[in-house]
C-alpha cells in the first residue's frame, strides 16, 4: 500500500455511556485508536446497486492492519468519526488474511 494515498483521518471512540476498564461511567467520547485511511469509491454497477438498496452514506476506508481492529479485540459500541461525522462500523476485516491491510466498511449515523 502506498502511503501517499492514504490522507483520510479516521478516529475511532469508544462511546458515551458505557463504563471504562476501571468501571467509571463514560460521559464523553474516549480515544480507542486513530488510522490514516484511503476512501474507496464505488464505481461503475457497485455505485447503481448501492444507489437501489440506499446505501448511500455507507462508506468504505482502506487501512493499514492493526490487531486492536479485529472482532475479538475492539469494544463493542465502537464508533468512527471521519470528517466531523460519526459512523457506526459495519465490518472490518483482515484483506487476504496477510495482516498487512484492512477494509473498513462505514454507516453515517444521522
Amino acid at each position: 500500500m502506498n502511503s501517499g494515498e492514504l490522507d483520510q483521518r479516521l478516529i475511532f471512540n469508544r462511546p458515551t455511556g458505557g463504563t471504562d476498564e476501571d468501571g467509571f461511567l463514560i460521559t464523553q467520547p474516549i480515544l480507542y485508536t486513530k488510522a490514516w485511511a484511503k476512501l474507496k469509491t464505488l464505481k461503475g454497477n457497485a455505485f447503481y446497486a448501492a444507489a437501489q438498496s440506499q446505501l448511500e452514506h455507507n462508506r468504505e476506508f482502506a487501512i493499514r492492519y492493526q490487531r486492536k481492529l479485529l472482532d475479538a479485540e475492539r469494544p463493542k459500541g465502537l464508533t468512527v468519526s471521519w470528517r466531523d461525522i460519526d459512523h457506526a462500523i459495519e465490518s472490518i476485516e483482515d484483506d487476504d488474511g496477510l495482516r498487512k491491510t484492512m477494509t473498513v466498511r462505514l454507516r453515517a449515523v444521522s
